[in-house]
């Protein structure tokens, strides 16, 4: 008998970049529904038929498997398959030899505010629009994308500087890891999710390992405006090193 375990149907779309929103609207059910077929052992098979009507797509892509039922889809070799990495967090998909195109959720400034209390909720995180990027291996670790806002990190050196709209990707810093020093020369842009501050973009100036203070630098040279800021480890709760800008 066919495995439609709803697990491999969530993976499918995630694949896809399509939320469980999105996906209610193409199937006609809410986005509860969608939920409760992410937790199905066994999707009925009226569900089954309605995802491959409504995705155009195949048994084998959703769920790695063929039925005697029919193949209702047209739908067409799409190429290279894209993978996630072992935790299930990115994916990849090779575009040429030594060259993937890795996707990651990004937090527009739109949803930064609501990403203070739903970065730790898969709901939500699947909400997040999609941005791609293109590395030269496949990598480990969590990367997550963030719209930057205002002009705090624009300096207009082309090396460094993150103006307003840019698209900054990072890999987040477990926090096992914080206790050590944080700086790196190759990659020195960072992404704080501080609990008050919200979403923020700078470098670090100085660590206090001993007392969790970090002094936070903005690199626009106008001080007044947009001074250094100062913060403790323990009123944050995510770090991302800065591994991509993508300016607009």
């Amino acid at each position: 008998m066919p495995d439609y375990k709803g697990e491999k149907f969530q993976k499918f779309l995630k694949l896809k970049g399509i939320g469980a929103a999105k996906a209610g609207e193409a199937l006609g059910v809410s986005r509860q529904t969608v939920y409760q077929y992410f937790k199905s052992q066994s999707l009925e098979r009226e569900t089954v038929n309605n995802i491959l009507t409504k995705f155009a797509t195949t048994e084998e892509e959703v769920f790695g498997t063929v039925s005697n039922h029919k193949s209702i889809s047209n739908a067409k070799d799409i190429g290279n398959p894209e993978i996630y990495d072992e935790d299930g967090d990115q994916k990849f998909t090779e575009i040429s030899p030594g060259r993937y195109r890795m996707g990651t959720e990004l937090v527009p400034v739109y949803a930064q505010a609501g990403y203070l209390t739903g970065y730790a909720d898969k709901e939500f995180i699947e909400e997040l629009p999609k941005h791609y990027i293109t590395v030269d291996k496949y990598v480990r670790g969590k990367y997550r994308s963030f719209e930057i806002s205002g002009h705090s990190m624009d300096n207009g050196d082309v090396k460094e500087a993150m103006p307003d709209g840019t698209i900054a990707t990072g890999r987040e810093v477990k926090r096992e890891l914080w206790k050590s020093k944080l700086h790196n020369h190759q990659w020195p842009n960072w992404i704080f999710v501080h609990r008050t501050e919200g979403i923020v973009a700078k470098q670090i100036a100085h660590q206090d390992l001993e007392t969790g203070q970090l002094i936070l630098r903005s690199l626009n040279p106008d001080k007044d405006k947009y001074p250094d800021i100062q913060v403790f480890m323990d009123e944050i709760e995510q770090i991302y090193n800065v591994i991509k800008r993508e300016l607009r």
